[in-house]
């Protein structure tokens, strides 16, 4: 199919992209139709209702000249982007504390919700550690990397079986993080040997079952960049380390290009043909902002004037046809009777859980 395409077909694969209100406006419709991306992020902000948000998510299919991604952070907790159309799901920590029983169940109603609103892409779960004053605490599920790859696997697990792709986030882990990427650049010091050895290890173990992973916001001066440089556009941290060093071979997107630990840089369309120069397959801007389009450009330019960058693009849009290839949208009969019954199991879950306190300082999550 990635033959059929032009370079400009192939260049708007590379972007994800989220945009304001509860159905696509004129002036929307008329970026996405400039970019043509290759999938979508749905927030709080889109979704009115039920049946609303269903046939967005069915129009965003349908706009889409491939199967798009369409994509949520959905995990619960403080990030559970459903909650006012079924009921709050208890966090990936109350789960996680309440037993593997408990997190499968809950995965399972998240796949549900999930099916029954029209989405194939879940940025989730969360695979930082929970360390210390970290920022990530109380979206982590445990402190030992080995009970992070039981959970998050069992996690993964149960969304495949609705036909949710999983996306493992945030490489090489968010847990060492102190200050909030939404806001400024978190330095993250831990030693090459710490992170290879206990951040990094969910991430591989769960590389065969993840369908995408997601490149955090935060510098990380042991893998090799001594100026401050987001792991995102860091070609060290994601073509030397994650692609040739750990081998991965799968599909890999970018954290929120709009978030201030990116945008405390400056935000000009260089530094996004950066973001894909340094290994990052989809390129992610929650809002349909004018700096997409010009990313889009500067990426489309560069590739015209140079043979490497456009085989890199096909290498891209390969590992992203192939993921899409795998996915297979199909009409639920009876939509309308999951929504009381999702309802119904989400408080029976919440019965069965008990709160876990959260951490002072809350991070803040996209909106």
């Amino acid at each position: 199919m990635k033959d059929h395409f032009t370079l400009e077909q192939k260049v708007g694969q590379l972007f994800v992209l989220g945009f304001q209100g509860y159905e696509l406006d004129r002036e929307t419709r008329f970026l996405l139709d400039a970019i043509r991306p290759g999938g979508f992020l749905v927030f709080q902000r889109n979704i009115e209702s039920f049946d609303q948000i269903y046939a967005l998510t069915n129009q965003l299919r349908d706009i889409s000249s491939t199967p798009a991604l369409v994509a949520i952070d959905h995990e619960g907790g403080r990030v559970d982007r459903l909650k006012q159309i079924f009921a709050p799901i208890p966090s990936m920590p109350e789960l996680a504390a309440a037993g593997m029983a408990q997190l499968r169940l809950g995965a399972r109603v998240i796949a549900a919700e999930l099916e029954s609103t029209g989405f194939n892409l879940d940025f989730a779960p969360v695979v930082d550690l929970h360390l210390p004053q970290s920022i990530m605490a109380e979206r982590c599920l445990a402190a030992d990397p080995a009970e992070v790859v039981r959970l998050a696997s069992a996690f993964i697990e149960e969304l495949s079986r609705r036909g949710i792709v999983a996306g493992a986030k945030h490489f090489p882990g968010l847990g060492g993080a102190l200050v909030d990427p939404h806001f400024s650049l978190p330095r993250i010091d831990r030693t090459k040997r710490q992170l290879l050895q206990e951040d990094v290890l969910p991430f591989t173990k769960l590389f065969d079952q993840a369908g995408i992973i997601m490149v955090s916001h935060a510098h990380y001066p042991t893998l090799g960049d001594e100026k401050p440089t987001p792991a995102s556009l860091s070609t060290r941290v994601i073509d030397g380390f994650l692609r040739k060093k750990l081998g991965y071979n799968g599909l890999v997107i970018t954290d929120d290009l709009t978030m201030g630990a990116v945008s405390s840089i400056g935000l000009k369309p260089e530094l996004f043909l950066r973001a894909f120069e340094a290994g990052n397959d989809l390129l992610l801007f929650s809002q349909t902002t004018p700096l997409a389009e010009e990313a889009f450009k500067a990426i489309l330019k560069a590739a015209r004037g140079s043979a490497a960058l456009r085989r890199r693009v096909d290498e891209s849009v390969e590992r992203i046809l192939a993921l899409k290839g795998r996915m297979e949208f199909l009409p639920l009969r009876y939509r309308t009777h999951l929504k009381a019954r999702i309802t119904r199991q989400i408080e029976k879950l919440r019965k069965s859980v008990e709160p876990v306190p959260l951490p002072l300082g809350e991070g803040r999550v996209r909106v």
